[in-house]
């Protein structure tokens, strides 16, 4: 009985140091070098790929969205995911996963600088939510 109360004792302490460690380094789950900003946050899909660069297609995303660097009438997806976004507001935010859903279903609520706040809110009710992290999961794939 005492060796499995050290054991617990031992798995805690371990769980408690690694929780530590990953605050102190921020929070941000990334590429393990402290820099957050030039990775995407999650593996990503290539069939939900696949889906999200149909859907920006069908939607109509690219005729404001470029995936190639361009400029055009919303921010280019090409290199976004995981990049600091300056916002209209003065602040910056990392573009990770839950950042590129909520602009997808809440445009306006932070707005890249440099940008009208022009997109259609309107998504959140005529897409999906799998429809949505499928254009998420796209827009994490031009990353690179």
């Amino acid at each position: 009985m005492k060796h499995i109360a050290e054991a617990i004792l031992a798995v805690g302490a371990v769980l408690i140091l690694g929780v530590g460690l990953w605050l102190y380094g921020g929070g941000e789950l990334g590429d393990g070098t402290g820099s957050p900003d030039t990775v995407p946050d999650v593996a990503i899909d290539p069939e939900a790929v696949a889906r999200g660069m149909e859907l920006a297609n069908s939607t109509g995303c690219l005729a404001c969205h470029s995936v190639d660097g361009s400029p055009n009438t919303g921010p280019t997806w090409k290199g976004v995911a995981g990049s600091s976004r300056p916002l209209e507001s003065g602040e910056s935010v990392t573009a990770d996963s839950a950042y590129l859903f909520n602009s997808i279903v809440d445009p306006a609520a932070q707005v890249v600088t440099g940008f009208a706040p022009s997109m259609p809110a309107t998504y959140s009710e005529s897409l999906t939510e799998t429809e949505i992290n499928d254009l998420v999961a796209y827009i994490q794939s031009l990353a690179g």
